[in-house]
């Protein structure tokens, strides 16, 4: 059996999308023939928990818990709280106090960079103290935060494990961030990659974006978020209520506008004003922190009424709302500078087997979320590079979708389910144990 050293810096009950994929994987990652030690983050006061998304997996794992230092968290932590609470706000408009905004950049940054090497030595500790003398056949560690790498390099420097595969949920540079930082984190990510033996990435499209000339294409692969078949388990007993009112979801951040429903409501609009739609008779629901992000969207064309609020929730609160809904909404860009983005949300909308509605924005066509929508038969694909096409086929087919529940109570779903099951995290997990040296011989077989 394989020793395998896992570390990530989100994970459960840590309630964020972040730690989703890695407690699903990990979950599956355990029913394989391993033998898994975890080196995850610990879970600060008074930040959102979900206890539910703990597997009963964890039995099976031997895990070690990083807590930033009591001097950090009376230090900094004050810190952050008053700096997230002044970013929330508008995101500190430049146009408006330039000098604030510049200032409260600043201190984020020296935030994060303290928070990183504080987790970092920790985490340190913890491999000095608790695992000293011990060795491992693979390190796994996981991207958003770039101290698992750090981790995972030092480990394979130190000869504690044989093997170093590293996972980016994203690449670490951003087109959003200046010149000087983007080529940085750029440099960073290219170290990481000429230690690594192996790095996995979350989409065919950002690919592009890990090649380098002297790392061997032969060390990138392919690992897609996915969604776990057990989870639907939880809302299996729910039961529609009695309406004739077609409920469209979307769950999660808007981040400030940046994806854009404004097309939705300007189709609902265009409905009702040709009679094909009663919109009284259709809500959009929203679960998440940007309330009046959402009500933005839909005052440009006077539908604010048709919106309801839940607010913030668990993930598993989430999934039981999805249990009543009638579709659910998912939204991502495309551009030549940032393609292949394809949010983890995605896959978790497969599982619940409701028509999607995927809007995806930039001036880059054929996005890959839009792909795996369509291979999937899982519902309709708006882009804004293809707006001539899409915005006609958009509006076709949410009235037929208003149509079919004005006349049965319900929406039927499409989804091809032999296809979907690509995207289940225990054939991802499988999939990933041949990085590990493990299953090369059958792994062909089962794919």
């Amino acid at each position: 059996m394989r020793k395998i050293l896992i570390i990530m810096s989100t994970f459960a009950p840590y309630n964020s999308c972040g730690s989703i994929p890695n407690t699903k994987l990990v979950k599956y990652l355990a029913r394989q023939e391993l033998d898994i030690t975890l080196i995850a983050n610990g879970v600060p006061a008074g930040v959102p928990v979900d206890e539910k998304l703990l597997p009963a997996e964890m039995d099976r794992i031997r895990t070690f818990r990083v807590h930033y230092s009591p001097f950090f968290s009376k230090t900094f932590g004050s810190v952050n709280k008053k700096l997230t609470e002044s970013g929330a706000k508008e995101k500190m408009k430049a146009e408006r106090r330039p000098i604030r905004s510049v200032v409260v950049s600043k201190l984020k940054k020296y935030y994060f960079a303290a928070r990183s090497y504080d987790w970092t030595k920790n985490a340190k500790r913890i491999l000095r103290k608790d695992l000293r003398g011990e060795h491992f056949d693979v390190v796994y560690s996981s991207y958003p935060s770039s101290q698992t790498h750090t981790i995972a390099q030092y480990v394979k420097r130190r000869g504690i494990a044989k093997t170093w595969v590293a996972d980016f949920r994203d690449p670490m540079g951003y087109v959003a961030f200046d010149r000087f930082n983007y080529q940085k984190m750029i440099r960073k990510q290219h170290a990481f990659e000429k230690k690594a033996d192996h790095i996995t990435v979350v989409s065919e499209g950002a690919l592009e974006k890990f090649r380098f000339p002297d790392v061997p294409d032969s060390k990138l692969s392919y690992f897609p978020n996915g969604y776990d078949p057990e989870d639907f388990s939880v809302t299996a007993e729910s039961s529609r209520t009695c309406s004739d009112t077609l409920r469209l979801f979307y769950a999660g951040s808007l981040y400030s506008g940046r994806r854009d429903l404004t097309v939705l409501f300007q189709a609902i609009s265009e409905l009702a004003a040709q009679g094909a739609l009663d919109p009284d008779r259709i809500r959009i629901e929203y679960a998440g922190n940007e309330w009046n992000v959402l009500c933005g969207f839909a005052e440009k064309y006077g539908l604010t009424h048709i919106c309801k609020n839940y607010g913030y929730v668990t993930r598993h609160q989430v999934m039981e709302i999805m249990a009543e809904i009638d579709a659910t909404i998912v939204c991502s860009h495309n551009t030549e500078a940032d393609q292949g983005v394809v949010t983890g949300k995605l896959f978790e909308l497969l599982l619940v087997e409701k028509p999607i509605i995927a809007v995806v924005t930039g001036n880059l066509p054929d996005s890959e979320l839009g792909r795996i929508v369509k291979d999937c038969s899982a519902g309709i694909v708006f882009e804004e590079a293809e707006v001539a096409r899409d915005y006609p086929l958009l509006k076709e087919w949410l009235r037929a979708l208003y149509t079919e529940k004005q006349r049965t109570g319900a929406v039927a779903s499409t989804v091809d389910l032999a296809r979907r099951a690509q995207y289940s995290y225990d054939n991802i997990a499988y999939r990933l144990t041949a990085l590990f040296g493990e299953q090369e011989a059958t792994l062909a077989a089962k794919l």
